[in-house]
């Protein structure tokens, strides 16, 4: 086999590396540090299918390993999160509850489980992307409203319905080296925000990119 082959399936484990050093910082209670974490998963996770498609080196145990490592990366560490998140805000009588944090974790294993058996060639998103949704719960500690949490708990909720669900959401790749029309749009209104607002406009831009996705298709439909 050639040394190539290697190379992609090495930037999915440094996805997955990241996702531990993410479960790391949200231990020590360092969210800059964990939305750092996540985004280089985000980062390794975009680029390892551009490199295995450059070098002819696509391979079955990428996709599963794709799956694995997006699970540590953008399901058990936005679960963990909203674990400690409510942790933290329950009554202490209703402290066990934080518990149900982690059904965000479960619901990122059935949808990237499905996304296994999803045809290579669909372009679009079924559900909103684990990578998406995880950039919003990293995202929540730097919103500079103080939101109540039952807010922060529903919207998390109804984000988490939509993973797995079958709503289409418009995908963000690349086709023939050029972005869609929505990513393109999308790109230039939401870039200059993250670039001025930062950390604190991340959960709603992709809370806007949910809403404004789901619409887009709606629509082409």
């Amino acid at each position: 086999m050639r040394l190539v082959n290697y190379i992609p399936n090495t930037l999915t484990l440094v996805n997955g590396f990241a996702g531990c050093l993410a479960l790391i910082s949200i231990i020590e209670g360092n969210a800059l540090m964990t939305l750092i974490w996540v985004l280089v998963g985000v980062f390794f996770d975009s680029i390892d299918g551009m490199v295995a498609r450059a070098f002819k080196a696509s391979s079955e145990i990428g996709k599963q390993l794709d799956s694995l490592c997006d699970l540590i990366s953008f399901g058990l560490v936005p679960g963990f999160i909203m674990y400690k998140y409510l942790y933290e805000c329950l009554p202490y009588h209703l402290v066990p509850l934080s518990l149900l944090g982690f059904l965000i974790t479960i619901a990122a294993i059935y949808r990237l489980a499905r996304f296994n058996i999803t045809p290579s060639s669909q372009l679009d998103f079924e559900g909103m992307p684990t990578p998406a949704f995880a950039l919003f719960v990293v995202g929540i500690p730097f919103i500079p409203v103080d939101l109540h949490y039952l807010v922060v708990v529903s919207v998390v909720a109804v984000l988490a319905l939509l993973m797995v669900s079958k709503w289409m959401l418009p995908s963000q790749k690349l086709v023939n080296g050029k972005p869609t029309r929505f990513a393109m749009i999308f790109g230039l209104v939401a870039t200059p925000i993250l670039f001025w607002f930062r950390s604190e406009s991340l959960s709603l831009v992709v809370l806007a990119y949910t809403l404004s996705g789901v619409i887009y298709m709606k629509l082409k439909d």
